[in-house]
């Protein structure tokens, strides 16, 4: 009678552990796209195996996709080196799994809120810079300072657009290579202004 109360017992909590098992898992995951920016998002254990499918048929394709994007750019742009260091293959890192989805959704405003401010506080001290008048009391070092950080933010700038318009190449000849679209999380380029037209 023992054994066989032993063997019921056993049998509901494996059934019970196996249920647990099977109750869905949800990833806060960190992916990156070709130009290293991140965007965060909460994936199902389906969600990331295609995921991660998609990046193995991408780093498989990589090295000829960036070899018929080097060749487009010395035919359109050879006034210009090639970002070479600018472009990388997309990743995805898991930050955390969890079997309640409030959970995972708190955890992923969380992480959406530190690269917000992160990011703001980047453009804040970019424009800082960029708007920071010579004062009187900046003379000689410090005049030449901030002329300095002027110069290289500019720099970064053009940088960063001509890494854009290799990334946009590089993506459209691996979305042709592995038949699926590939994301771009960056922010589009603003348009510059218009000058008012002048009244008659």
């Amino acid at each position: 009678m023992k054994l066989s109360n032993t063997c019921i017992l056993a049998a509901l909590l494996l059934f019970g552990a196996t249920s647990h098992l099977r109750a869905e898992l949800f990833s806060v995951v960190e992916a990156t796209d070709l130009r290293g920016n991140v965007a965060f998002q909460i994936c199902t254990e389906s969600d990331k195996l295609k995921i991660e499918s998609e990046l193995n048929a991408e780093a498989r394709a990589y090295p000829k996709a960036l070899e018929a994007t080097k060749a487009e750019w010395q035919k359109n742009h050879a006034e210009s080196a090639f970002p070479n260091g600018r472009l990388k293959q997309r990743t995805l890192r898991v930050l955390s799994t969890t079997i309640n989805r409030e959970e995972a959704d708190k955890l992923l405003a969380q992480n959406k809120g530190r690269e917000t401010r992160t990011l703001a506080n980047e453009k804040a001290e970019k424009e800082r810079v960029l708007d920071a008048k010579p004062a009187r009391f900046r003379r000689g070092a410090n005049a030449a300072e901030l002329e300095q950080q002027k110069r290289e933010i500019k720099e970064k700038s053009e940088r960063d657009a001509l890494a854009d318009k290799a990334e946009a190449i590089l993506r459209q000849k691996l979305t042709e290579a592995v038949k699926h679209e590939i994301p771009f999380y960056g922010a589009t380029p603003e348009e510059p202004k218009k000058a008012a037209k002048k009244k008659k």
